[in-house]
């Protein structure tokens, strides 16, 4: 009994102090910790309420504080891409690829392109022998006997051969097309070889177009080496045979193995048929090869420039083409106002 007086002494004592004390001191927030986690803050009594007014309740669990995302909302700190604008831009030089932004490159290391275009030629004497050997056969053989061809045969025969040429053709197209990784390419070159078999007269008559078939894609084996990463070797002149690189003469040999008519024909049967393609070639193409002769002055070193670029060509299409050789970035540009 004797200690009432004195615990009621200090408690108006501490009354005291905490009235006086600095407005900085009252409002300090003491912090507690709670057995199943986190500190919990305890609000104090602002100095702006009246005195005895009742304190807020402390909340236990803060995430309970934050209110629930509205049903369907993507929760709080979660990228929305549809709130930014942005464009897939490829990374390989194709048609319709989009631009990168300036002073920026999208190309990866692992991006695959054709190198600079070089006129590597290191069996220049030979290769030039060789030329002159064609070109001679070429004047004195070939190109007669396609003067005689373009006289005898009417020019429509002529083009309905090539078409058939060309519709035999479609197995090397269709394969190299695959591999390279062009498939739109591949079910065009399938859908036209159908088509000219079954609708253009075993493919003399090129009917694909009339059924929104796209025209005839540049695909061989050679191409798809190039594609895959092979360069293309020396530059290389064989007898009888048009000029190569070293990487599209492995595909050459390649190209002729697919040759449905190397399957079942007879050689002799596949020279007759090869010198005519030839002869049918050359009569088409009769006034091109005089003007090409006419207006250079040293054909093997035109005939080689002209060969090496279109190669070139031809790999860097195959690339841009293929699905292999793609890659699609997507490009932020800023929120969307």
């Amino acid at each position: 009994m004797q200690s009432r007086p004195v615990l009621l002494a200090v408690a108006v004592a501490l009354s005291i102090v905490w009235r006086v004390a600095p407005a900085g001191a009252q409002t300090a927030a003491p912090v507690r910790t709670e057995a199943g986690g986190g500190p919990t803050v305890s609000p104090a009594e602002s100095p702006g309420d009246p005195a005895g007014a009742p304190a807020a309740t402390p909340t236990a669990d803060p995430a309970a504080a934050t209110p629930a995302p509205a049903a369907g909302a993507e929760p709080p700190g979660v990228l929305d891409p549809a709130d930014f604008a942005g464009s897939f831009v490829s990374t390989t030089d194709s048609k319709g690829s989009g631009e990168p932004p300036a002073g920026e490159s999208l190309r990866s290391p692992f991006d695959r392109d054709e190198g600079e275009l070089v006129e590597y030629d290191p069996w220049a004497p030979f290769n030039e022998k060789t030329f002159a050997f064609n070109h001679g056969l070429d004047s004195h053989v070939i190109k007669p006997a396609a003067k005689a061809y373009d006289k005898v045969v009417p020019n429509w025969v002529q083009r309905a051969f090539k078409n058939m040429f060309n519709n035999v053709g479609s197995f090397r197209r269709i394969l190299s097309t695959a591999l390279q990784g062009r498939f739109n390419d591949m079910g065009q070159e399938v859908g036209r070889f159908v088509i000219n078999t079954m609708f253009g007269l075993g493919g003399f008559v090129n009917a694909a177009p009339s059924f929104g078939v796209q025209e005839q894609t540049t695909a061989d084996i050679g191409q798809t080496f190039g594609v895959w990463g092979a360069g293309p070797g020396p530059y290389l002149v064989l007898p009888f045979l048009p000029p190569f690189t070293l990487r599209d003469a492995v595909g050459f040999a390649f190209d002729t193995a697919l040759d449905p008519l190397t399957w079942v024909a007879p050689i002799e049967a596949v020279v007759g048929v090869t010198g005519e393609r030839t002869v049918n070639e050359r009569s088409l193409n009769l006034e091109l090869y005089e003007n090409v002769e006419e207006s250079v002055f040293d054909l093997y070193s035109a005939v080689r420039n002209a060969y090496l670029q279109q190669r070139h060509k031809a790999v860097r299409e195959g690339l841009g083409r293929s699905l292999f050789g793609r890659r699609e970035r997507l490009i932020i540009t800023g929120p969307r106002q």
